[in-house]
């Protein structure tokens, strides 16, 4: 998984909670987030390709945490060759209630 992406989205996560949620509820919000996003590690492909990978160019798949309003769109892509052996890419942690995800919000180089 792509850990400078997680990093990132989990600092700017973790900023944004501490204000408006309560410690505990954070961190076990975070730590579902995480499992969910280790679920990937088998059978990724169970998951649907993206509306948006027509304009991105790259068949991304999403991963979707949490429920109603407080739902996230974990979105992702499988590199089969990879130098490594196949691999999950974490791209972006995206609020589910945001627009589409254009090219510009995803790295999808590397």
């Amino acid at each position: 998984m792509n850990s400078p992406t997680l990093r990132k989205q989990t600092h700017i996560w973790r900023s944004s909670a501490s204000e408006k949620s309560p410690p505990i509820s954070a961190e076990r919000w975070l730590r579902g987030l995480f499992s969910a996003i280790l679920t990937l590690s088998d059978m990724p492909a169970r998951c649907p390709v993206t509306p948006e990978s027509d304009e991105l160019g790259v068949p991304v798949r999403h991963l979707i945490y949490g429920k109603r309003s407080a739902s996230f769109r974990i979105i992702f892509d499988i590199q089969d060759q990879a130098a490594e052996g196949p691999r999950v890419r974490v791209l972006r942690i995206w609020r589910g209630a945001r627009d589409a995800v254009a090219a510009q919000d995803v790295e999808t180089e590397h």
